[in-house]
């Protein structure tokens, strides 16, 4: 008998919406993933990525917020620090030499984030974040991410997003403009991106957005596959057929 296919569990992972405030609202940052890519080839997502041992570690304590899960809100800053080479921290008047080493360091796996936070003396503890989602990949799918999703704001737009090659462009966007791109379909977007963007849409400042995401309740949503005259199709939690869909 053939036992079907073995079900993969989803690796815990956080990404982070981080946005700024323009004149014609608020503006997030979206990076394009390659096209040979294993997992979203092609689409536009927000700085994440799987969340590793060295994020749970009791170091980060005093460092940190106090928002969501403490080891998915270390992973998300590493990873915005590692794809953008933003960080979100007083840097108190280091070098930039000295924290592009550290990144560089990083990113060769020669030390760990804990030990980048100890050599920059870094404290997030007044970053303005706040965990508002958390996405699950469908079953089924051979990669699967169970992704804690959180709000960053930033006074002001970095003067420079600094990309590895795990992607091929970065984009600052506000969310009506991205929506309008990814209807005509110059703006792909993987499916959990395309919901929080047209949730942030709502929002006429980063300020209003802040302040009501900041206490909400986040329930898992297991995105699932529904089918359509197109085929495939992602469906959320409330959406019609979810119930029925795999």
């Amino acid at each position: 008998m053939n036992p079907g296919p073995v079900a993969v569990t989803p690796r815990p992972a956080a990404t982070v919406v981080v946005a700024t405030q323009a004149p014609a609202g608020p503006e997030c940052l979206l990076l394009q993933r390659p096209g040979a890519a294993r997992f979203g080839a092609g689409a536009w997502a927000f700085p994440g990525g799987a969340i590793d041992e060295d994020d749970a570690r009791a170091t980060w304590a005093a460092r940190l917020p106090g928002v969501g899960e403490a080891a998915a809100c270390v992973a998300a800053l590493r990873e915005l620090f590692e794809e953008t080479g933003i960080m979100p921290a007083p840097l108190r008047g280091l070098d930039p030499d000295a924290v592009a080493e550290a990144r560089r360091a990083l990113l060769a796996e020669r030390i760990p984030f804990s030990q980048v936070a100890e050599r920059l003396e870094l404290d997030f503890s007044r970053t303005r974040i706040a965990y508002f989602a958390r996405w699950i990949t469908p079953r089924g799918a051979a990669l699967r991410f169970d992704t804690r999703f959180f709000l960053l704001s930033l006074e002001e737009r970095p003067r420079r997003v600094s990309l590895t090659p795990e992607h091929d462009a970065a984009l600052w966007t506000t969310p009506a403009s991205a929506l309008r791109r990814s209807s005509s379909g110059t703006l792909p977007m993987m499916f959990p991106t395309a919901r929080t963007i047209e949730r942030l849409a709502g929002f006429r400042s980063v300020e209003d957005a802040m302040t009501a995401l900041s206490d909400v309740h986040v329930e898992p949503a297991l995105v699932r596959l529904g089918v359509s005259g197109i085929g495939e199709v992602p469906l959320a939690p409330g959406d019609p057929g979810y119930d029925e869909a795999r």
